[in-house]
């Protein structure tokens, strides 16, 4: 229940994109990632990048109550707030939120909207509590609620809400300067979602909602400053076959661009596939024989990204991709243990 911001220079900012108070108001709560995925943001970037995070980023959760709104939070994901912030606002806790027993910083530190608070990725979601003691809260997940149902951080009714709704009309003006979009684009209503269920085995979604990503083009500004003369091709490298298994056992590989339907494979135990990519758009569908679906859709986009599915059945299986001859691809498939 959040929203998910992802420059096409992703990997570049990763560590450096400034991040913005939305609201005037207070941060009162910076908190560890916490919880069994914590470092797949880490082992992401080391994979496709080849590098290391800079040794002084903190991945971190920070949490803003707004002056006009004391009951909502607006949390920041993986951002690494500023100095002044960090010196002022002690980590707390996740099982004390989760036990509604983390005091907020007192008094907080004071944002108005437009300051720069953080670096990071960005991801924000938007917590409003309906009772409790308003304690933010860990407890997002199914698997949480079986085992910690009965702590407050569990107990509480709260209601996500997309920032979108909140955004002024000045502001999501910056976002129609660059692309023919509307609130509505940027939510998923639950009228949607419950047509549209996505799939889980157990903490991996099956199926993910790529349709759900907006893509924003450059702006007009931006386009018209930018050379009329083709600048020379660059040659990049997709990661390896090996790097890309990381010491997994290969069932198979293939390399290409373009569209292209390949060779079927046989797999005799679950698997998975990771998929590299210099650019977008391009689309993986497999079929094991009970009908083709999507396991991977990437927008309109450049630059190096990597993505590996969650498990897959068993069974004579065929992929088939979906890409402009410009896009190059390699794709491989592992054994999963």
């Amino acid at each position: 229940m959040k929203h998910y911001f992802r420059t096409t220079n992703y990997y570049e900012a990763r560590f450096t994109q400034p991040i913005y108070s939305p609201v005037d108001g207070v941060v009162l709560y910076v908190a560890e990632g916490g919880g069994s995925r914590e470092d797949e943001w880490r082992i992401d970037y080391e994979q496709v990048t080849g590098l290391s995070p800079p040794s002084d980023y903190r991945d971190l959760k920070m949490y803003i109550r707004p002056d006009e709104a004391p009951n909502l939070w607006v949390r920041f994901h993986h951002v690494f707030p500023v100095e002044e912030i960090l010196d002022i606002v002690p980590l707390s806790s996740g099982v004390d939120r989760m036990r509604g027993l983390a005091r907020p910083a007192a008094p907080g530190f004071r944002v108005s909207a437009g300051d720069i608070v953080a670096h990071g990725i960005g991801e924000i979601s938007i917590e409003r509590h309906l009772d409790g003691n308003g304690v933010p809260s860990p407890c997002t997940a199914g698997t949480q609620r079986s085992s910690w149902g009965g702590l407050p951080g569990c107990a509480s009714k709260r209601q996500f809400h997309s920032i979108f709704e909140f955004m002024t009309d000045e502001v999501f003006a910056q976002y129609r300067a660059v692309a023919d979009v509307n609130r509505d684009d940027f939510m998923v209503s639950a009228k949607e979602r419950s047509a549209n269920p996505l799939i889980c085995q157990g903490e991996d979604f099956v199926n993910r909602d790529v349709g759900a990503y907006v893509f924003l083009r450059g702006s007009p500004e931006v386009e018209q400053s930018m050379p009329t003369e083709e600048p020379a091709a660059v040659e990049v490298s997709l990661p390896s076959t090996e790097s890309l298994a990381d010491g997994r056992t290969v069932l198979v590989s293939f390399d290409g661009s373009g569209a292209s339907p390949l060779n079927s494979f046989n797999a005799a135990a679950e698997y998975a596939l990771v998929i590299t990519s210099d650019g977008g758009p391009i689309k993986v569908t497999v079929d094991d024989g009970s009908g083709e679906r999507s396991v991977y859709q990437r927008p309109e986009s450049t630059g190096i990204t990597s993505y590996e599915t969650s498990s897959l059945g068993t069974g004579d299986i065929s992929v088939t991709v979906e890409a402009t001859e410009q896009i190059g691809w390699r794709i491989v498939a592992i054994a999963l243990p």
